[in-house]
Parts: structure tokens; sequence; C-alpha cells
């Protein structure tokens, strides 16, 4: 019996049964990637990650000084890319796993941290692109004496994060609360949103990857893991807590 043909494969130049070919082939592929990725999410479902650190470091975003915000949330982040990094390092590394992270070790610091995972595909580029933003917020509250000098800083919006915003802006209208939030709001609420993505991902995208998964697939659609929603709706959770606070 002829197989079901995609649409691209249907257009293709070749014979029938090259066809069929091709499309048996790319159903086996799918079934056999969709099974390994369903026992990958019960493997994530099973594993036990604790979330109230994220949830305290949510309510500093949320709460706290505006100005302290990028030193918060780089400093959260440095501490997620050291352990996924340390996951990663062999055991055998010359001058071990310590001085690779430590002092002046090759990933010591965010910059490099943020680099490393950008080349070698540990997490979402538009996660990694964000901190980095922030990171250079960080870097010149601290090092700058002059408040001028960074006053307006979370005017600049984190990349990516435009779909996650709208969708909750259109959530509070349906609701009948349209409003237009402030820069230094949208910035918190924003920085919620990233770290929630960099906790996630930071436990679960390189292992995606090991298992030779595609990780947005994996853990984001479909029967993704229950973590997910966790976080999620942790994320609303202190979203909600920035609009309700807004005069």
């Amino acid at each position: 019996m002829p197989e079901q043909l995609d649409d691209d494969i249907a257009v293709l130049s070749m014979s029938d049964v090259e066809k069929n070919g091709l499309q048996i082939y790319r159903n086996y592929s799918r079934a056999f990637e969709n099974d390994l990725r369903n026992k990958f999410v019960a493997g994530v479902d099973k594993t036990k990650v604790d979330i109230e650190q994220l949830k305290s470091v949510m309510e500093l975003v949320a709460t706290d000084d505006i100005r302290f915000v990028p030193v918060i949330a780089c400093a959260y982040a440095d501490d997620l890319f050291k352990e996924m990094f340390k996951k990663f390092i062999p055991d055998g590394v010359p001058g071990g796993k310590r001085d690779f992270l430590g002092g002046f070790g090759p990933i010591s610091t965010l910059a490099s941290r943020i680099q490393h995972a950008f080349a070698f595909d540990m997490m979402h580029q538009d996660i990694l692109k964000g901190l980095d933003i922030l990171r250079g917020h960080r870097n010149k509250i601290s090092h700058r004496w002059n408040p001028n000098d960074f006053k307006d800083f979370f005017e600049t919006p984190l990349p990516g994060m435009d779909e996650i915003e709208s969708a909750i802006l259109h959530r509070l209208a349906k609701q009948g609360e349209q409003f237009e939030p402030p820069a230094e709001a949208r910035m918190r609420m924003q920085v919620i949103w990233l770290l929630s993505r960099v906790f996630y991902e930071a436990h679960f995208y390189p292992l995606a990857k090991a298992a030779n998964l595609n990780p947005q697939r994996t853990l984001y659609q479909g029967s993704s893991p229950v973590l997910l929603k966790q976080i999620s709706m942790l994320a609303i959770e202190f979203t909600k807590q920035v609009i309700d606070a807004l005069p």
C-alpha cells in the first residue's frame, strides 16, 4: 500500500517507490524520536527539582530597587551556569573542575560562561543574549559612580520577550485591566520570565541534546515536562505581583 506522503516529499522528482521509501524512513524516525522524547520527559518528571530558590529570586526581582535587579539576576544565573557546566566537564580534566570554573579558569566568569553556552548550544540563544544585556547593566551599576550613566537602563528591552509580554498584556486586557506598563515594570517582568527559562534550560537543555533530541520541541512543545507548568505558574504569580504594585 502506498504511503501517505508529506507535501515536501510528494513534490520531489523521484519515483513513487523512492518517495514511499523516503516517507517510511521519515515515519520511522518520527516514531523513534517521539518514543525517545516521551521517555526523556518521563525521566524529567521523576527528577526532583527544588524551585524554592527560584521563587526567592523572583520575589527580589519583583520588589527590590530596580538598580539591583540586574545584579541579582546575573548572580543567580551565574550560579545556575556553574552547576550546569559542572555536570558536563569530565572528571579527569587537567587541574580539576574547580580550576576550570574558578579563579583564572577558562569558564570562570559570567561572560565566559555565556559565550561557551552560546558556542556549544547549551541554552537558547535569546536567553543568552538577554543575560548578556543584563550583564552589561550590572557592570555599569557596579563600576560607575555616576548614577546618570545607568539611570535609564531598564528602558532597553530584552530579546525574545515580546511574545511573552504581549500574551500577558492580552490576558490582562481580557480581564478589563488594559494598560501600558512603565519601562521599569516591563524590565521586572522580562527578567522574571528570563530567569524562569534560565533555570529550566540550565537543568535540561544540555541533557536533551545529549539524548539526541531537539531541546526546543522536547522541553516546550507537546507533552512537555510538568516542571515547565510549575515554573510558568511561578512566573505568572510574580508578574501579577509586579503589576499589582503599580500605582
